[in-house]
């Protein structure tokens, strides 16, 4: 009879702790994942686009010079209308030109990027612990999670002030990159700039109010 008794006490102590494990088992389970998407996930996230960051911008430049058979002149893209007196009244641009220039970068820069990124990006093995100081360390895993979404080029305008009616007048090629960083649990898009100097000319004379407003471009 006292058996008997022991061995209901034994079967109601395990049953109790069921549950306290179980319980403890979801508490570490959810601190692990709170850990992976919160710490590890967004140290990851950081080499991504740092790596990102740097190939868009050094891709961008080449595009420029893979697609340009020679330096673009600025009469090339830019013509300007002057009166008697010296003063300009009017400049316009050369669309069909600017458009090839325009498709031909993005096309080369997408193609670029993609070469670069085929392999995966380098993350060292240490920036896994989620622990910041030690992200740089270790061997690096190629973790192959991000792909090119969208490559736009535009083209931009600056204008800046050398003296008397002299004014430098710098013609850009914005490239606007777009990446998916697929990363279980926490997929997002990475977006960069980068602006590279196609020509640029000295202007004499006045220059309208409307084009010193970067209106040249729309």
């Amino acid at each position: 009879m006292i058996e008997c008794c022991n061995e209901n006490l034994l079967k109601r102590k395990r049953r109790r702790k069921r549950p306290l494990k179980i319980l403890l088992f979801i508490i570490i389970l959810g601190g692990f994942a709170t850990y992976y998407n919160y710490i590890v996930i967004t140290q990851i996230e950081s080499v991504c686009e740092d790596f990102f960051r740097s190939v868009s911008t050094e891709c961008s430049n080449n595009a420029v010079l893979l697609s340009l058979e020679k330096p673009v002149e600025y009469s090339d893209l830019i013509t300007v209308e002057k009166n008697n007196d010296g003063d300009i009244v009017m400049m316009s641009a050369n669309s069909y030109k600017m458009n090839y220039i325009g498709r031909s970068v993005a096309e080369n820069i997408k193609k670029l990027i993609d070469i670069k990124i085929e392999n995966g990006v380098p993350v060292p093995i240490m920036s896994f612990t989620g622990i910041r100081i030690f992200s740089g360390y270790g061997v690096k895993v190629n973790f192959k999670t991000v792909t090119v979404s969208d490559v736009k080029c535009a083209f931009k305008s600056k204008f800046e002030g050398r003296g008397i009616n002299q004014t430098i007048h710098s013609i850009y090629v914005e490239a606007v990159c777009t990446v998916n960083l697929n990363i279980p649990l926490n997929a997002r898009k990475i977006e960069t700039e980068s602006q590279i100097l196609l020509c640029e000319s000295v202007l004499i004379g006045k220059v309208p109010q409307t084009y010193l407003n970067g209106k040249l471009f729309g």
